[in-house]
């Protein structure tokens, strides 16, 4: 019977311990484009990866993979491709993709990549764009006023790129929203790692009485 108990013990409290990490990460980042700009310029606009874009709202939702004091790492491929319509070299597409944001600096970090003719030589990993406005309510922080950012300008010039040719497409980018703590483990998650200790707990006492 104590053997019983032991494996259920262990097996609650293990199953818990994965419940509560799982739970840790299971918040969402989300990045907001400008509906305007993305009309204005006629934009095409698409997700890439698992995430979910909302096109009435330019709603991009993301889950985070890790978070600390200094980094929010969504730590996928996901994220979006922003395309335009371009005289003589047809559709023209950037896509943003693998997205950190740096808390310390208000800094997105991620890649770049360019497809058509146009931007086809673009392809950069590092800092993207820099939050010049940031607030926060509750857990939430919440980037926005976004400039390209000095690792990306720099890029750009090395490829004959000036940056506002891809003004349009980065000033589509309106805003980060990001949780800066994890999620709190359901009530559930504590009750199972609870009854998993109190079966080891009951196990060492017999195990003392005997």
């Amino acid at each position: 019977m104590n053997a019983v108990i032991k494996t259920i013990s262990r097996a609650a409290v293990a199953v818990a311990a994965a419940v509560a990490a799982s739970g840790a990460m299971a918040a969402n980042a989300t990045v907001q484009l400008d509906t305007s700009v993305i009309a204005t310029n006629s934009l095409t606009v698409n997700k890439v990866g698992a995430n979910t874009y909302a096109a009435s709202t330019g709603t991009l939702t993301s889950a985070v993979a890790s978070a600390s004091t200094k980094v929010i790492d969504f730590g996928n491929s996901d994220g979006f491709s922003i395309g335009v319509s371009v005289a003589l070299v047809g559709l023209q597409t950037l896509s943003f993709t693998n997205f950190s944001f740096d808390l310390t600096t208000n800094t997105l970090y991620g890649s770049l990549t360019g497809t058509g003719l146009a931007v086809s030589s673009i392809n950069f990993t590092g800092d993207l764009l820099k939050a010049n406005t940031a607030s926060s309510a509750g857990s939430i922080l919440t980037g926005s006023n976004f400039s390209v950012s000095s690792g990306l300008l720099a890029y750009l010039a090395s490829k004959d790129v000036k940056p506002e040719s891809l003004s349009a497409i980065t000033s589509a980018v309106k805003s980060v929203s990001l949780p800066t703590t994890p999620a709190v483990p359901e009530p559930s998650t504590y009750a199972l790692m609870g009854l998993g200790l109190v079966g080891i707990a009951l196990i060492a006492r017999q195990k003392r009485q005997g």
